[in-house]
Formats: C-alpha cells, structure tokens, sequence
C-alpha cells in the first residue's frame, strides 16, 4: 500500500476538523510571514477536499 495517499487524506482530517485548532494556528503563523487571502475556513475547506481526494485515492489503491 501507498503511503502517500494514506498521509494526504489523514493531514486532510487535521486541517478539515480543526483538531487542537490546527487551522486557526497554521493561519496564524503563515499570515506573519506571508498575506493570506482567506482564514481559517479557507484551511477546513481545502481539508474536507484532501480528505475526498485522498479517500478515493485510497479506495482506488485498494481496488487496483
């Protein structure tokens, strides 16, 4: 099994559920550094699409 589709649909869960505030804190440090267009909601939204996109690149690793 790939490991990489494992890892983008579980770093998808981090970003998606907001675990610890993940999302609220990677917005907070990256907008020191660069402007972000968007927040936080932007971050939970671009993880529900990993965890699509990872979670049928998982299904397809199994299938294939």
């Amino acid at each position: 099994m790939d490991p990489g589709p494992l890892l983008f649909f579980v770093f998808g869960w981090f970003f998606a559920l907001n675990i610890k505030g993940i999302t609220d804190r990677t917005y907070r440090q990256a907008s020191r550094f660069v402007p972000m267009i968007g927040g936080s909601v932007t971050l939970r939204i671009m993880g529900w699409i990993w965890i699509f996109v990872g979670g049928t690149l998982l299904a397809l690793d199994f299938l294939g």
